[in-house]
């Protein structure tokens, strides 16, 4: 069976991917996780082999055969997740009447989140949620966290770098998402959930958005003075707007949230104040270099949860199926994390995670059309060190809503002016590339990765801590990420020959007009933004 297949077949994923479905068995909703990986990795695979074919999702100056509207609203949300809190903001802090559906259900999600309180002060600062709502979906809180690569083979050894006030709130992802559609059900708002979007037809005065009840077919419309698009990794919508390439690179992302890891102090064992923000366990290999994340949940009901992921270019050769990554993640658990005989899985979370390296003296990838944007993942222009969404989401959250509570009410719902509204600066297409030593070049030794990634560590380990946060929140400023570069380069000579082993003359001189680009934007905005 090629798992890109479309028909899901529970007894043949049984027999190919025997320690998954094990795993899971004593799990309520199996079949249905099992099902979600595979719908991921159909997109992903219907994109992986027709990269540059998109199917038409959005037609301008038409209209359906049928436009009897069934709801008219400010803004239309597809996709129930990041999507739901720029909603929710919109509706309670603007008073504009929203909609957010899903092809599945709104407010819930297939991966846990970690951010620092500093980070979700901005849902306070938006207007969304109080600091005693947020206390109720927060499960845990760090001491600190650490990152540590892989030295065994490495010409450069590194102790584990140790990092606070990066990633230390473990939060319960869809309890955030419950208290958001509470609030946003008491205003005149709707969510409908089992809404799949088919089409959106954008004229001069609105745009209708056409959907089908994921069950019985039914065709309901829309209409909005905006659509928005927060489906995530694989938006139709985006890859239509950008010609079917609408992410250079990705993470694919597998894990669990379990109970009955060792506790203790030593690397294989697990300590409920201490955040895994990045480990890796071994060198690279068939083109990978896998890395490990470990954030600790609840210690009460003695949660931990475990990622494994790589890095890699979307055109690469490597093998990126969720289903072979999840066998491969209980192959390997052992040799990160020591489990007692009462191990057992709560939930699998899983993804693909997206990002786009910017190639040119701005942003190229394009996040809106006329009556359209797009959010979240469907945008893709987080850093991808971050590896998630939802950070840069909520670090930008304040201004991305203020942007377009701006535009509708000045009525600026051109591409142009929509196009503002997104999460990108110069900071993050100039970490973007620094991210692509994370993944093996392809004639490299296969110790590279790490030992690069200890010089990155070294070097943050020896300037203020200050610098390492920054990196990590999508906010380094040019003179620390200049530091961070020389001091590299001392431990590390042959960084800059990697840099052009990995990103070739052509990228190399683009990564280098993204940090002058960076430099430039900062001269002119020296406060530069932060949360």
């Amino acid at each position: 069976m090629s798992t890109g297949e479309k028909q899901f077949d529970l007894a043949r994923i049984s027999r190919r991917f025997p320690l998954l479905v094990e795993n899971l068995a004593k799990l309520p909703n199996r079949e249905a996780h099992l099902a979600r990986i595979h719908e991921l990795e159909s997109r992903w695979q219907a994109f992986r082999e027709n990269p540059e074919k998109s199917e038409e999702v959005v037609f301008f100056d038409a209209a359906p055969d049928d436009s009897k509207i069934d709801g008219e609203f400010d803004l239309v949300y597809a996709g129930g997740t990041l999507g739901l809190l720029h909603a929710a903001v919109m509706a309670l802090k603007y008073g504009r009447k929203v909609l957010v559906f899903d092809a599945h259900a709104v407010g819930r999600t297939h991966r846990d989140w970690n951010i620092s309180d500093a980070e979700l002060g901005e849902f306070v600062r938006a207007g969304l949620f109080t600091a005693d709502e947020l206390e109720t979906a927060i499960v845990n809180r760090y001491r600190t966290g650490f990152i540590k690569f892989y030295d065994r083979h490495s010409r450069v050894k590194t102790p584990p770098l140790f990092m606070d006030n990066v990633l230390d709130v473990a939060l319960d992802a869809d309890r955030l998402l419950e208290l958001a559609a509470k609030k946003l059900k008491k205003t005149e708002s709707k969510i409908i959930g089992h809404l799949r979007l088919t089409r959106v037809f954008v004229d001069r005065e609105r745009t209708l958005v056409e959907c089908a009840d994921a069950k019985t077919g039914r065709r309901k419309i829309f209409a909005a003075r905006i659509f928005v698009d927060a489906t995530g990794t694989n938006s139709a919508v985006s890859r239509q707007l950008n010609g079917g390439r609408s992410i250079t690179h990705v993470c694919p992302t597998v894990g669990t949230v379990a109970r009955g890891f060792r506790r203790g102090d030593q690397a294989d064992e697990v300590d409920f104040a201490v955040g895994e923000i990045l480990v890796s366990t071994e060198d690279s290999a068939d083109g990978r270099q896998l890395i490990w994340e470990g954030f600790p949940g609840s210690e009460r009901r003695d949660e931990y949860t475990t990622y494994l992921f790589f890095y890699d270019s979307v055109e690469s050769k490597a093998d990126k199926s969720l289903f072979r990554l999840f066998e491969e993640y209980f192959e390997k658990l052992p040799q990160y994390k020591a489990r007692n005989g009462a191990w057992r899985v709560v939930k699998p979370v899983y993804g693909y995670i997206p990002s786009v390296h910017h190639r040119g003296w701005s942003n190229r990838k394009r996040t809106a059309a006329d009556r359209v944007l797009l959010v979240g993942d469907a945008a893709g222009l987080s850093s991808p060190l971050t590896f998630c969404g939802f950070g840069s989401h909520v670090r930008n959250l304040c201004r991305l809503t203020d942007l377009t509570e701006s535009a509708l009410r000045e009525n600026a719902v051109d591409e142009k002016s929509l196009s503002t509204i997104n999460a990108y600066e110069p900071r993050v297409a100039q970490m973007a590339s620094l991210a692509e030593f994370m993944r093996p070049a392809g004639n490299g030794r296969a110790a590279a990765v790490n030992e690069t990634m200890n010089a990155v560590m070294a070097a943050l380990g020896s300037l203020d801590p200050e610098i390492g946060r920054a990196m990590f929140q999508d906010r380094i400023s040019f003179a620390a990420f200049r530091k961070l570069l020389l001091k590299t380069a001392r431990l590390h000579p042959q960084v800059f020959k990697k840099m052009f082993d990995h990103l070739g003359l052509k990228g190399a001189f683009w990564w280098i007009a993204n940090i002058a680009e960076a430099a430039l934007d900062e001269r002119k905005t020296p406060s530069a933004r932060s949360f």
